[in-house]
């Protein structure tokens, strides 16, 4: 599709924003795979959130010609997106272009995401087909579910997948991520920008729902492909994973690799999705879910055995068996303490009691700002 403008929508009316975060090498990087791209006549607008590294100077470095918005403190993803497209809607921009920059683009991804846009007018988002930088040939993900009733209400679809499995043609869907989505500027003058409340994680789900409501619809676009290295500004800011199971290795693995920053704000803020969103009887179907799996999910944690669980070979009877072998609990909750084994699992419980008491996020000790 490239070297044809779609019709409808021109790639110079849109404007591609990228968020930075203390990681100008990433930014250059995905700045450099643009400037090898057909961006049609598309701008480029760097926000930078507030960094406390180098990263304005690495970018004016390599791009001196690049526009930055450089904010005064980390106003995260939502509100760091906020201010790139309040600026992109005040020049009359007919859509964003969120790109996280932790991603390299293909030479020719806005294309197909142009032409998805022009195609749907009832559009309000188009997402691109991610896959991992690592391992081209995979996905790292596709687009979203949302079931509020489940154990995990937001279920990532695609991770780990090759395109062919059923990725492979234009979709429409429930919720789209964040990570390379071009947005309709009528859609977010009707449904408005992010809400700033959830900071990171789960805002882009709580616009999807609601421009859903507002009848738009979602789109997957599999012919747009970014390349995403994954979770980099919340990753930094967590402490490294300790020594277990190499759950990463693990196909189609779910929920996404250790990160306890990234697990406290998505467990606070899923609860305010749930909060907005879920009727009464979502809420106590979820609640139950949590009461049943939760404990079996902390004994796959203390004993080592998290791969089983998400293989579905571990239950309150192998949990039982393994107490019984080890002759002791308490020693092994010591254990997998002491090693920093549980600290993922205590922030995932710590942001749902936060979450529950509508705690402001304490961004400073999360090492955020």
């Amino acid at each position: 599709m490239s070297g044809a403008e779609p019709r409808g929508i021109a790639g110079r009316d849109v404007v591609i924003i990228i968020l930075n975060w203390n990681g100008g090498a990433d930014t250059v990087a995905c700045l450099e795979s643009l400037a090898a791209a057909d961006l049609q006549g598309a701008s480029v607008l760097v926000v930078d959130n507030g960094s406390r590294d180098a990263s304005i100077a690495q970018v004016r470095a390599r791009f001196p010609e690049q526009r930055i918005l450089a904010l005064p403190e980390n106003r995260g993803y939502a509100g760091g997106n906020n201010a790139g497209m309040q600026a992109a809607l005040a020049e009359s921009a007919a859509c964003v272009l969120l790109l996280n920059n932790d991603t390299r683009v293909a030479p020719d991804f806005l294309g197909p995401l142009l032409g998805a846009m022009s195609d749907s007018p009832r559009s309000g988002a188009v997402a691109s087909a991610i896959f991992r930088l690592d391992r081209p040939e995979l996905l790292d993900v596709a687009y979203l579910d949302v079931h509020l009733h489940e154990r995990f209400p937001v279920q990532l679809r695609g991770v780990n997948s090759l395109a062919s499995e059923g990725f492979d043609r234009r979709l429409e869907v429930g919720a789209v991520p964040g990570c390379s989505l071009l947005l309709r500027a009528e859609t977010l003058r009707e449904v408005g920008l992010f809400d700033e409340a959830y900071f990171a994680y789960h805002e882009d789900v709580d616009w999807c729902l609601r421009a859903r409501s507002a009848g738009f619809t979602l789109l997957h676009e599999p012919l747009s492909r970014v390349f995403h290295r994954g979770s980099r500004s919340t990753l930094a800011a967590a402490a490294p994973r300790p020594a277990g199971e190499a759950h990463d290795a693990l196909p189609n693995a779910e929920p996404l690799p250790w990160n306890p920053v990234r697990a406290y704000l998505g467990a606070r803020n899923l609860v305010r999705l749930l909060r907005t969103y879920a009727t009464p009887v979502e809420r106590f179907a979820f609640a139950r879910a949590c009461a049943r799996e939760l404990p079996l999910e902390y004994l796959a944690i203390v004993f080592d055995r998290e791969g089983w669980l998400r293989l579905g070979r571990w239950g309150y009877g192998d949990a039982l068996r393994e107490i019984v072998r080890r002759r002791t609990l308490i020693g092994a909750i010591r254990g997998a303490r002491d090693t920093g084994r549980t600290a993922q699992f205590r922030a995932y419980l710590r942001g749902l009691w936060d979450g529950l008491r509508h705690r402001p996020l304490p961004l400073a000790e999360l090492g955020l700002r």
